[in-house]
């Protein structure tokens, strides 16, 4: 975190008069949210998220997000840093302690690299991607995306990019459209949906998220998640983040109190037996 909270550069010897001194960057701004994933089929509550953020003006220099279990437990974790090859690709690693399963992107030596580690393996995957295409897009750098085209998916436009997949050590291509503009909680929200590009978006149910239609803030995620159940498969959810929960924090206390917290290995129900998180959500 000091990195990114340095002060501002000291500047010596004389500066014009007519010259203007340069602007200073806004300061790191702690923010907190938080999100529920029900099932979609049947409406339980299947794990929570907590996530936490740095911001400095638009951009999100860091998010922590804690997986935890529908009693509120941690079981997983994600750190997604804004030190990748694009602002649309982000280095990520994300940690599911019930699982043994880790999966995430780097950049070491100007070389991006993905990773999957499958529960029992011993090491994980490593695959170097010889080239990083432009358009290529990652975990939560979708919302820069996202907001970064805004105007065109309003006027109608698909868009066609690739997507990191983790689990498959690469990437596929993807399209994201426009649905329509619909209301939550009293609050015009537009809705767009990603989907697999090809013959396999036909076979393949596509993912549809909803942003604030004033703020651009994502408020609701509905299909395949990144969470998976203990038997190894995906949840299929719906995951709504309450602006309610939005809060600005004094400071980082509570990102680095979720960095450190221990991560459960089962999620339990309060009378000592598995809940239903932990059985197939499918």
């Amino acid at each position: 975190m000091n990195a990114w909270l340095a002060t501002l550069p000291f500047f010596a010897g004389h500066v014009c008069a007519d010259e203007p001194p340069p602007a200073a960057e806004p300061l790191p701004q702690y923010l907190s949210y938080e999100g529920i994933a029900v099932d979609i089929d049947d409406g339980r509550v299947v794990y929570r998220e907590s996530h936490y953020l740095v911001q400095q003006g638009s951009q999100v220099l860091e998010r922590l997000v804690l997986y935890r279990c529908a009693d509120g437990a941690p079981f997983a974790r994600k750190r997604v840093a804004a030190q990748g090859p694009s602002p649309w690709l982000p280095v990520f690693d994300m940690t599911d302690a019930r699982l043994g399963y880790r999966e995430g992107a780097s950049l070491r030596d100007d070389v991006f690299q993905v990773f999957v580690q499958e529960p029992g393996a011993p090491e994980p995957e490593q695959e170097a991607l010889a080239e990083v295409p432009a358009d290529l897009v990652g975990d939560a750098g979708f919302d820069r995306f996202v907001v970064d085209h805004w105007s065109r998916l309003l006027a109608g436009e698909t868009l066609h990019f690739h997507f990191l997949v983790p689990s498959r050590l690469g990437h596929l291509g993807f399209q994201l459209r426009r649905l329509g503009r619909e209301r939550m909680d009293g609050h015009p929200v537009e809705v767009f949906r990603l989907a697999l590009g090809g013959l396999l978006g036909l076979i393949v149910s596509g993912i549809d998220v909803a942003y604030a239609a004033d703020s651009r803030i994502l408020l609701r995620f509905e299909g395949l998640s990144n969470v998976r159940d203990p038997e190894g498969d995906n949840y299929v959810v719906r995951i709504e983040f309450p602006l309610a929960t939005r809060r600005v924090e004094r400071d980082a206390s509570a990102l680095e109190a979720a960095r450190n917290l221990p991560l459960v290995s089962t999620c339990v129900a309060p009378h000592g037996s598995p809940t239903r998180s932990e059985t197939r959500a499918r």
